[in-house]
């Protein structure tokens, strides 16, 4: 991305083609130097080095499902095992998460300057993804203010415990697969520390483990960048949201602890997305989410994520509209089989329905 301004129409090209085909990609020469980088994984360091009970006075906030906050540990079930420091822009919520100063001195002076880093590259990004669109480059700017009190753009600081020496089930995994719910994920990996796979092309009826996976392994200096649910919703499904996982290593790989940094860039609670093709109804990203949810609710028993066979995964993952063949909603609040089904049925009566489930913050 070096020489933006100049090269812009050339960088563009190359973004669409690669969110357009597989939707995750590495980006060099994006503005923020391997010293930033190294000082933000140092802060995050900090923070997880703590002891336990000190970590814990900041818990994980999941009262809003769009906006997750604080800090998790997550237990290794079907496949995940991370702790976590999940943080965002200084409005109301998290103004109650952030460590206090006498237990972690500048954590959020300098998780706040590092976050509106990443926003200056995913500007970038978002005006390119713009243009490409046909929209104009200043399209997404507003939906992205890091200033907005509904802003709902998070930052992870990672952690993946050692696993040398253990044993773990058949198939367990560091992060089971999934796809992100957001606009745009900015992941920032240490060289040496793989694990990281794609697998593009997902159709209903095909398991994830008899797919191939794709390595993304760390480039020093790049990005890993990749599109999520909400704009492939707000793109027509012109950018593709991809499913991806931690493996486990390998015999021959390190199996120390494994760090990264993931910033999930995403649409204020308020902003309306709709692609430029009018291919979907108008909906916000709660709203999305709200569907997930109801829709989990009734055909999976509610159950986590993490614990959803990979069948579940892809019809959950369909069923957010991601797909020329699937329709987001009628106007009873159920998901017909296809587009087919309902017709050009607006959508504004579930809509109503779902903003009394999940109320914009702020």
């Amino acid at each position: 991305m070096g020489d933006f301004d100049k090269r812009k129409e050339q960088i563009t090209e190359e973004l669409m083609r690669a969110a357009t085909d597989i939707g995750f990609f590495q980006v060099v020469n994006h503005g923020i130097s391997q010293a930033e980088m190294d000082q933000a994984f140092a802060v995050g360091h900090r923070f997880l080095e703590l002891p336990t009970d000190v970590k814990r006075k900041r818990p994980v906030d999941k009262s809003n499902f769009a906006y997750i906050l604080g800090y998790s540990t997550e237990d290794l079930s079907v496949g995940t095992l991370r702790e976590a420091m999940f943080c965002g822009f200084d409005n109301a919520r998290m103004s109650q998460l952030w460590p206090a100063e006498e237990d972690c001195p500048h954590f959020k002076r300098d998780t706040l300057a590092w976050m509106h880093r990443c926003h200056e590259v995913t500007s970038r990004i978002m005006s390119c993804f713009a243009t490409g669109l046909g929209l104009p480059e200043d399209y997404f700017e507003a939906a992205l203010d890091p200033a907005a009190p509904d802003n709902q753009t998070a930052m992870f600081y990672n952690h993946y415990p050692s696993v040398e020496g253990k044993l773990f089930p058949e198939g367990a995994l560091r992060i089971a697969a999934h796809t992100d719910f957001e606009l745009l994920t900015l992941l920032f990996q240490r060289p040496g520390q793989a694990g990281l796979e794609v697998c593009p092309g997902i159709a209903a009826g095909v398991s994830l483990d008899k797919r191939p996976w794709t390595p993304i392994d760390p480039i020093p200096g790049a990005i890993t960048i990749n599109i999520g649910d909400a704009l492939q919703y707000w793109s027509d499904d012109r950018l593709k949201s991809t499913f991806h996982r931690v493996r486990m290593p390998r015999p021959e790989e390190y199996k120390g602890p494994r760090r990264s940094i993931a910033y999930f860039a995403n649409a204020r609670a308020s902003t309306i997305l709709q692609g430029p093709l009018k291919k979907y109804p108008e909906i916000t990203f709660p709203e999305i989410l709200a569907q997930k949810a109801a829709y989990r609710e009734k055909h999976f028993d509610g159950k986590d994520f993490d614990d959803m066979t990979d069948e579940e995964k892809i019809q959950l993952h369909g069923k957010l509209a991601l797909g020329p063949e699937f329709s987001p909603v009628d106007v009873e609040g159920e998901f017909p089989a296809t587009r087919a089904a309902v017709p050009d049925k607006p959508a504004l009566q579930f809509l109503s329905q779902i903003r009394k489930i999940a109320p914009i913050a702020g």
